[in-house]
């Protein structure tokens, strides 16, 4: 067996201790954690999720009872569909005024009622339209559905409670993203000092590497002065919030 000098063992050591210079211990933490609330007061009517479950982008957790919602989409369209043939009305009134003027049947002040008339039934009709679309915005609010490939950490809802969303809406559920998670680490002000978003990073976890890309540096605001660096990593099977974890920058 070949011996090794004195001074290549010595590199050999300060080369190791070198790619070992940007591993720090770090902690896995869910990725992008969200409250979730109905934007509208009302009784539930059904839940759909679960805690520990995993859904996809838009599926279903939660509705409320949308009959009084119904009711308003119903009185708002009846009432923009009355405007609407006053509208025409004016119209048609508005025409038959303009051609009576071209022939010097009518004066100008008949012509101009025409208009005023027409006018004020058109700014009627666009208001109740207004207030048609929101009623429809109201009844889709009913539905809460999951903005990203969510898993279900907290449910506070069951059907039959009332949700009064005025002041302060209730968490009705507690979510954070299936496809990705966190590994977060502490760091010193001078080992933070060269981190960017978007840097790249390896995850050790559990013996298997992980590539992944810096989503955040911030001060964590402790007695130590330390910063929080955030790598995301794409989520697998088995990996939860708490799970220790090893972290690698890629200058």
């Amino acid at each position: 067996m070949k011996r090794i000098s004195g001074h290549a063992a010595w590199a050999i050591l300060l080369l190791a201790l070198t790619a070992r210079a940007g591993e720090y211990a770090a902690v896995l933490d869910w990725s992008q954690r969200v409250e979730l609330s109905t934007a509208l007061s009302g009784v539930v009517a059904s839940v759909q999720a679960m805690p520990g479950q995993s859904v996809d982008t838009g599926a279903l957790l939660l509705n409320l009872d949308p009959t009084p919602f119904k009711a308003q989409v119903a009185e708002a369209r009846a009432e923009a569909d009355r405007l609407a043939e006053d509208e025409a009305d004016a119209k048609r009134e508005l025409a038959r005024a303009q051609e009576l003027y071209a022939r010097t049947v009518t004066a100008t002040t008949e012509l101009d009622a025409a208009r005023l008339k027409q006018a004020r039934a058109s700014a009627l009709l666009a208001a109740a339209q207004a207030r048609l679309e929101r009623a429809r915005w109201q009844l889709a609010q009913t539905e809460l559905r999951a903005p990203y490939p969510a898993l279900i950490l907290e449910r506070r809802a069951e059907p039959g409670m009332a949700v009064a969303a005025q002041c302060q809406p209730p968490v009705l559920f507690r979510l954070a993203r299936a496809d990705e998670m966190i590994a977060r680490a502490r760091l010193t002000p001078k080992q933070a000092s060269g981190v960017r978003p978007g840097m790249k990073a390896e995850v050790s976890i559990a013996g298997k590497t992980h590539r992944g890309s810096v989503r955040a540096l911030h001060y964590a605001g402790n007695e130590a002065a330390e910063y929080a660096v955030d790598v995301a990593i794409p989520r697998e099977d088995g990996m939860m919030a708490g799970l220790p974890a090893s972290l690698r920058l890629m200058p």
